[in-house]
């Protein structure tokens, strides 16, 4: 299979926030994009089919962009002879390429990029600037690895076993990031901030610290009590929280001590 630069080659079932963002931002950059099958309409500029077979047909990759626990449902319920010599991927971070059962196993991937879809039309900026991270069979890959090199976006292959762990990063990155935040605000609150306050009050610090551990490492992004070694603000800290929070902050700090060399004070944490 050669990919050609405009022709109608990649096919969508789902029109959720990734199936129209991606299909947005390949066409961007001038890969050919057909349209979608889904059960709600998807975003204008593409055609719309009534039939799964419908976009399958003349496509030569199907990306199949719906909930993790619908993929496999969707591919159970699709005619697999129409699918044949045709490359099906998925966008979920924990699944594998393993869940499109009785698929040509060279013929399957999982295409995962690592960014926050939050509407149907991320910016395209943000996602030139995103890495993505693919698994499955060899010529799935190298199909999709092509598409990747002409947006010109990073990306790394992965085996299938490192699958679990890899997703289980991108939550510590993201989703555990906001629920950290929503601590903090929450002890602001409790300090008498308003909502709005507390999030326009932790928002310079927030960002700050997520650019410079972007641009600088973790090691350089280092700042508070624990890495100083500040054994008494952090026993204060302690003495001010309670259950939940408490537990928190004293694995947080476990982690910030073993970063900063301050192995002491995690075992005083222990």
């Amino acid at each position: 299979m050669v990919l050609s630069g405009g022709g109608n080659i990649i096919g969508f079932i789902g029109a959720g926030k990734a199936g129209c963002s991606l299909a947005y931002y390949f066409r961007s950059k001038g890969i050919g994009v057909s349209g979608f099958y889904s059960r709600h309409a998807p975003e204008e500029y593409f055609e719309f089919f009534d039939s799964a077979r419908g976009v399958i047909l003349k496509r030569d990759i199907i990306f199949r962009t719906v909930t993790d626990t619908a993929i496999e449902e969707v591919w159970n319920g699709l005619n697999k002879t129409a699918l044949e010599n045709k490359i099906v991927c998925h966008c979920s971070g924990s699944l594998t390429s393993d869940i499109f059962v009785g698929a040509d196993k060279d013929m399957v991937c999982s295409v995962h990029p690592m960014l926050a879809f939050n509407s149907r039309r991320v910016p395209l900026e943000r996602i030139s600037r995103t890495f993505f991270t693919l698994e499955g069979g060899k010529t799935a890959v190298k199909e999709i690895s092509r598409i990747l090199d002409k947006c010109e976006n990073k990306y790394r292959t992965i085996d299938a076993a490192d699958k679990v762990k890899y997703h289980a990063a991108a939550c510590f990155a993201s989703n555990f990031a906001v629920a950290v935040s929503a601590e903090a605000f929450s002890l602001l609150e409790e300090c008498g901030f308003g909502a709005d306050e507390a999030r326009e009050a932790l928002s310079p610090l927030i960002m700050g610290n997520a650019c410079n551990i972007c641009k600088n490492g973790i090691k350089c992004a280092l700042t508070g009590p624990v890495s100083r070694g500040d054994d008494i603000t952090e026993k204060k800290h302690l003495s001010a929280l309670s259950g939940r929070r408490k537990e928190i902050y004293k694995l947080l700090s476990m982690i910030l001590a073993r970063e900063s060399g301050h192995d002491e004070l995690g075992e005083d944490l222990e």
